[in-house]
């Protein structure tokens, strides 16, 4: 298994220090990846998680700066809401200035309100999911000085040029976050990963079923988005109590087809969240094969 660490960079911790200290630490002790999350205007009666954020691409740029081998990845980017052209130059852009690191996860997001106030809809997100990241895929597979089009429903361009190209050959891995039909089958069919946010072991073995089970000619990976909690003290954290419980419940997931865990580590104080991180690679990461 691989193991992901999800960074401070919303909620109250936001702050440049111990976004950059989880970073560097992450990458000293050995974890796969650091990932940040997207919003951009959430209303306020749906702000009380994600309101105060630093912005997620931007973030992992200045982060690509101060890290050398750690891949970086965003859990999960609202496509949708975004121009998807612009979206494939800045993380081309990303790719490049971090010598290949990228991994981005995109998902069609919850928030009515957050479509509104960004002026884009809603009703139709997925179908405009869907044709984003054929645009995503076919500016990042473009020659130097191919000259390239697309004629979609929703997005277009003519005899354009997309340069310079992401240095990871086709562009970075495209995963694909949520729990619906709809998302399964997208990252089925269209993903190089599924990525669901906290779902319990239950829930998740039954949507990995489905999952596995969506014909596709890919070969997709699993990921998950968990929260841990060492003390067993938080009701939302899908890993808790002690090493042995924490590895036995990641045995399960991991039996269901999770093969790579993004990890939400708890602390009240920038101290305690690297000693559960330094915890977790020691007394569990180790109890797992190829751990990162």
């Amino acid at each position: 298994m691989k193991f992901g660490v999800i960074l401070p960079h919303f909620g109250p911790d936001s702050t440049r220090a111990h976004m950059l200290a989880t970073a560097q630490a992450a990458e000293r002790l050995g974890y796969a990846s650091i990932w940040t999350t997207d919003h951009i205007l959430l209303p306020h009666a749906d702000a009380a998680r994600f309101g105060r954020i630093l912005e997620s691409i931007t973030s992992l740029a200045y982060l690509a700066g101060q890290t050398e081998t750690i891949k970086l990845g965003i859990s999960s980017l609202v496509l949708p809401q975004r121009d998807p052209v612009l979206v494939a130059k800045q993380i081309a852009a990303l790719d490049t200035l971090s010598g290949g690191r990228t991994i981005l996860c995109v998902g069609v997001g919850w928030s009515q309100g957050e479509y509104q106030n960004l002026n884009q809809p809603f009703h139709n997100r997925g179908r405009r999911m869907d044709e984003a990241m054929d645009v995503l895929r076919i500016l990042w597979r473009a020659g130097e000085d191919e000259k390239i089009s697309y004629n979609g429903k929703y997005y277009q361009f003519k005899d354009a040029l997309f340069s310079p190209p992401p240095v990871q050959p086709g562009g970075p891995a495209l995963w694909v976050a949520g729990s619906s039909k709809a998302a399964l089958r997208r990252a089925a069919q269209r993903g190089d990963a599924w990525h669901p946010s906290t779902l319990s072991l239950d829930r998740f073995i039954k949507l990995a079923r489905e999952f596995q089970a969506i014909p596709t000619d890919r070969s997709p990976i699993i990921s998950a988005r968990l929260r841990l909690s060492f003390n067993g003290d938080d009701p939302q954290a899908q890993l808790r109590g002690s090493p042995k419980a924490i590895i036995d419940g990641l045995r399960q997931y991991q039996l269901a087809g999770l093969s790579y865990p993004v990890i939400t580590f708890p602390g009240d104080s920038q101290q305690q969240r690297e000693e559960a991180m330094q915890r977790f690679r020691e007394q569990v990461v180790e109890s797992f094969v190829d751990p990162v």
